[in-house]
């Protein structure tokens, strides 16, 4: 998958800060934050439209606002990594924005945004508040249609997971964001600061860094995310270790370009057990091919099998068991017998 990403407007907007993170759930979908920091300068008319153009956006990604989430002294201090002392409303009612008060850092306001999706971009909305405090901000989550959001290269003994994240380099603009720009007169917002979080199964290994980059390496904070995030499942199941990367404009460069590698070990228990269960099956191949010469036809056939070509094909069994019926169905198939006969 094609990582390059383009944030754009009508009017010259500088944004402060831009929060990407990343959330890798291996067989389910997976899931990508973006949080846009900007000031209230920013405004030339009653609401700003930005918009953010990536390969994989389609019509059909479901993309929420989390102002909600970050309206939340609890929620605020994982994201912002400050201790939140107060929240406040932009309006009379919540859904119209907060305002969050830190204890060393400026205070936020946060605002909801209009969305709209499309192929190949989301367009989101941001309205002019009548109060605010400090920078504003909005951040959202999309939910990819793929299993994940890496470049995926699959090898015999591991599977990497290449994080080619390019943030508007104009070097190699596509043709469709080209028309976009040109078709709708915007511009690539200039970003000073970029800050990435990837969220992986701890069964990842970090094979390739950018050292110069790279901030931390932590357990993930399950609880606390799941709360922060209810709406993704995959938290809860308290495996995840989160990178964080840093990166700004110091240079006065033209983009952004994190590169990030991570590997899977691909031989695990259920290759394993694939690799015993056809070494069994050809074993009894071979074995009962033996049994046409040797039949006596006044015994059934079933009793002339040894006992030792049933233990495997016993075994045969519970491996094909393992190995292609979810373990969940089992237990619930068992727990249902066993309450049968109890009654």
């Amino acid at each position: 998958m094609d990582n390059s990403y383009y944030i754009l407007a009508k009017d010259h907007v500088s944004i402060e800060r831009l929060h990407i993170c990343t959330w890798e759930f291996p067989h389910e979908p997976s899931y990508i934050e973006f949080g846009l920091e900007f000031s209230f300068e920013s405004f030339r008319n009653d609401s700003i439209i930005f918009y953010l153009a990536a390969p994989f956006i389609k019509k059909t990604c479901i993309v929420s606002c989390l102002l909600k989430n970050l309206s939340d002294r609890a929620n605020g201090r994982f994201i912002f990594n400050d201790v939140v002392c107060g929240i406040s409303n932009v309006g009379d009612d919540s859904r119209d924005g907060s305002i969050l008060s830190f204890e060393k850092r400026d205070k936020l306001t946060v605002l909801p945004c209009d969305i709209k999706v499309d192929n190949g971009f989301i367009s989101f909305e941001i309205k002019k508040p009548n109060k605010h405090e400090g920078n504003l901000y909005f951040r959202v989550l999309i939910k990819i249609e793929n299993d994940t959001i890496a470049i995926k290269k699959k090898g015999i003994a591991q599977t990497s997971y290449i994080y080619d994240f390019k943030i508007n380099e104009t070097r190699n603009l596509p043709q469709n964001i080209y028309d976009l720009k040109k078709n709708i007169d915007l511009n690539i917002c200039k970003v000073n600061k970029v800050f990435c979080l990837h969220a992986v199964p701890d069964n990842f290994v970090f094979s390739f860094v950018d050292s110069s980059k790279l901030k931390n390496i932590r357990k993930l904070e399950s609880i606390a995310f799941q709360r922060y995030l209810p709406e993704i499942e995959g938290i809860s199941k308290d495996c995840y270790n989160i990178m964080f990367l840093k990166d700004d404009n110091s240079d006065n460069k033209e983009g952004y370009s994190l590169f990030t590698i991570c590997t899977e070990e691909t031989i695990g228990s259920q290759q394993i057990a694939l690799a015993i269960g056809a070494n069994i099956l050809c074993s009894l191949l071979f074995a009962l091919s033996s049994l046409r010469f040797i039949r006596n036809p006044n015994i059934e056939w079933y009793c002339q099998i040894p006992w030792e070509y049933w233990t495997a094909l016993g075994i045969l069994l519970i491996l094909c068991i393992y190995l292609f019926v979810p373990t969940k169905s089992v237990w619930s198939w068992l727990r249902t017998k066993l309450s049968n006969k109890k009654r």
